[in-house]
């Protein structure tokens, strides 16, 4: 019993000898703050004798090269990551460039179009004023039963169309309604071969005949009535009407003559037109809906100074 309470415990001793430790590496740890305060001071007097320079000097010695060194392996790492950085910001710029020239182009394009439009529909009015006329678009070319050459217009009985009403754009004759249905109606062209026209020559009035070859682009034939009567180049060819306006109304200009050949047909000499409609480029049309507005005709009455003559 006296030898146990003689030995001091083991786990007494490590307890009593923790302080010590503890106050060892303060003490250490306030050496070395004092150090670093020292040089600090020393240092910043920033003259040629401080103790601090050798080491500075040194340090830059070991260090700076191993500097260097390592900027210029990180350098090439650096450039290719700063290429690869601009290479997407062009790309990115040249997608922006890119949508906005397609943006330009496809406002351009709706400009010219509504521009052409604009331009068709006041050809409408300068052709036909005095008609009543229904405006419409081509929507499909194609044959249609016995007629080769026809196209489809998006106007129809609904809109006031009908069979053999004339078909007009802002640069002369097109043809004339055949078919229609509540929606649309079919027109058939000048050019097919069972197409034919009465024409009159601006120049003298002479009548004749304009017949479809069954081109879609082509020319036309012109044959006069009168034996005598003579086309020249560049004659004018114009409508001179139907009974009721129907199927062709007065006036409407169809083609100019190109060519004039030198042996008379039956009915008398044989001209070759240039239709002024070119039918593969036809967008807006008008069909004659209406007749034309006019004031009764004045009667002609014999004058008195006539009556006297006799």
């Amino acid at each position: 019993m006296l030898k146990d309470l003689g030995t001091p415990a083991r786990g007494l001793v490590r307890a009593a000898g923790v302080p010590r430790e503890v106050r060892r590496r303060r003490t250490i740890l306030v050496l070395i703050i004092l150090a670093c305060f020292t040089l600090i001071v020393l240092d910043a007097r920033r003259s040629a004798g401080s103790p601090v320079e050798p080491l500075r000097t040194g340090a830059a010695a070991v260090f700076g090269p191993l500097e260097s060194t390592a900027s210029s392996a990180r350098q090439p790492v650096d450039n290719l990551r700063d290429r690869f950085a601009e290479t997407d910001r062009l790309k990115a710029d040249n997608e922006k460039l890119q949508a906005e020239n397609d943006r330009l182009k496809q406002e351009l394009n709706t400009t010219d179009y509504a521009r052409n439009r604009a331009g068709e529909l006041d050809g409408l009015l300068r052709i036909a004023p005095k008609f009543t006329m229904t405006p419409a678009r081509v929507i499909g070319v194609g044959a249609l039963q016995s007629f080769n050459h026809t196209v489809t217009i998006d106007a129809g009985s609904a809109d006031g169309v009908r069979a053999d009403m004339t078909v007009v754009n802002g640069s002369g004759l097109v043809g004339r309604v055949v078919r229609t249905t509540q929606s649309t109606s079919t027109v058939l062209l000048i050019g097919d071969r069972n197409s034919t026209v009465g024409g009159r020559l601006n120049s003298t009035l002479a009548l004749g005949f304009v017949s479809g070859r069954g081109e879609l682009a082509g020319t036309l034939d012109y044959k006069l009535v009168d034996l005598k009567a003579k086309p020249r180049v560049g004659d004018r060819i114009v409508t001179w009407g139907s009974s009721g306006n129907a199927p062709y109304v007065p006036g409407v200009p169809i083609g100019v003559v190109t060519s004039v050949s030198a042996t008379a047909g039956a009915l008398g000499t044989t001209a070759t037109i240039k239709p002024y409609v070119d039918p593969t480029r036809i967008d807006t049309v008008g069909v004659v809906t209406g007749p034309p507005a006019r004031a009764p005709r004045t009667q002609l009455k014999p004058s008195t100074t006539a009556g006297s003559a006799r």
